[in-house]
């Protein structure tokens, strides 16, 4: 298992990288300087959690965790939500993403067609405010719910009258 972007508390068990020396990191590499290095199809379990907003080019990371990640691997990404203000607060996020922000690298969708990149994903699963669903109470919570199974009408529509704080999608390294 490897954490990209562990920081100062790293997933027990995980091999982890980040850019800053005194934090859990067992490597400490910037990712932004690619290659990274780690050799090809290594690892069964990549680990994002709230790294990705941060990096200055999305798609050369993606393609960096689709090289490293072996046949099948799974990609846990956690990011914030458009409509997030953890997003706009936190001056180093350079991006938000939605339920679609990894349709580019997804066959068969529609984003997909434009073929700019040979790393490829199966989307598992993509659900808003993940580590805040046994908190949510009322109405919270039946418009959470709600958002989670229409995501493209709360996206187009709602997602600025009722923001969501993360985004949390499961990913199938496709080899």
């Amino acid at each position: 298992m490897l954490e990209l972007g562990c920081g100062f508390n790293k997933t027990p068990g995980a091999f982890g990288v980040d850019i800053i020396p005194e934090s859990q990191a067992d490597l400490i590499h910037d990712l932004n300087k690619f290659p990274y290095p780690l050799g090809d199809s290594e690892w069964d379990r990549v680990i994002c959690l709230d790294v990705l907003e941060h990096v200055d080019d999305v798609v050369r990371t993606v393609e960096e965790i689709w090289r490293i990640a072996r046949p099948g691997a799974l990609i846990e990404i956690s990011a914030p939500f458009m409509s997030s203000v953890h997003y706009h607060t936190d001056p180093t996020h350079k991006r938000a993403f939605t339920s679609r922000s990894f349709d580019y690298f997804c066959p068969g969708r529609p984003m997909h067609r434009y073929g700019y990149s040979k790393a490829a994903f199966e989307v598992l699963d993509c659900e808003y405010d993940r580590g805040a669903r046994g908190h949510r109470r009322g109405l919270a919570k039946f418009l959470t719910a709600w958002a989670n199974r229409n995501k493209d009408r709360y996206e187009e529509r709602y997602a600025f009258i009722y923001p969501m704080l993360q985004i949390d999608f499961t990913l199938r390294s496709i080899k």
